[in-house]
Formats: C-alpha cells, sequence, structure tokens
C-alpha cells in the first residue's frame, strides 16, 4: 500500500497505490473483485488471472491496463494519509482482506 504520494497526491494520482499478491498456490480470475475505502470508493477489477506469487498494482489514476497494472481512473487521491482502510473483496462480495493504516 502506497497512500502518501509524493507532493501534492491529487497531482501524483499514479504514485498513489495497492500491490495485491496471490498468496496461494492456486490461479486467480479477479474479475468482479472490488477494492474500496473507507469513503466508499470502488474499483472493479476487470477480468484478470492472479496466478501464484504474482502481483497486480492498482494506481489511482489513469493509464493503459496489463497484466501486472491496473488504472482506477480516479481525478482526485483516493487514499487518506492520516488514515483509512483498503478492503479487497472477492466476485461474492466477500471480505478477501483488509489493511488499515
Amino acid at each position: 500500500m502506497h497512500y502518501d504520494a509524493y507532493g501534492n497526491d491529487n497531482y501524483n494520482l499514479n504514485d498513489e497505490y495497492v500491490v495485491i499478491k496471490n498468496v496461494g498456490d492456486t490461479s486467480v480470475n479477479l474479475e468482479g473483485w472490488i477494492l474500496r475505502d473507507e469513503a466508499g470508493h470502488t474499483f472493479v477489477f476487470p477480468s484478470i488471472i492472479l496466478d501464484p506469487g504474482e502481483t497486480v498494482t492498482i494506481y489511482s489514476g489513469s493509464g493503459v491496463n496489463t497484466d501486472s497494472e491496473l488504472y482506477w481512473g480516479s481525478t482526485r487521491a483516493i487514499w487518506n494519509n492520516d488514515g483509512d482502510t483498503a478492503f479487497l473483496y472477492d466476485a461474492n462480495r466477500n471480505l478477501i482482506d483488509a489493511y488499515s493504516w
């Protein structure tokens, strides 16, 4: 989790990002999974396969999605520097993980 971008977060959105790693032993299709913050800002994953040991990085700003980099497309910072929680839900809306600071 890199929630405090260098400088003004709103002007450096791609330095605000979340890295998700598959620590399991099977591949996972993240299609329909959700990443959100305490305020309810929501990112829905496209169809992407995350193999064991692989990571995917979700940037708050804009760019071209690849197998390892996804872009939220927000025009303002998502994560609060003074405290927030990142929630990760699977496609059935089961909470898979949460990270707070």
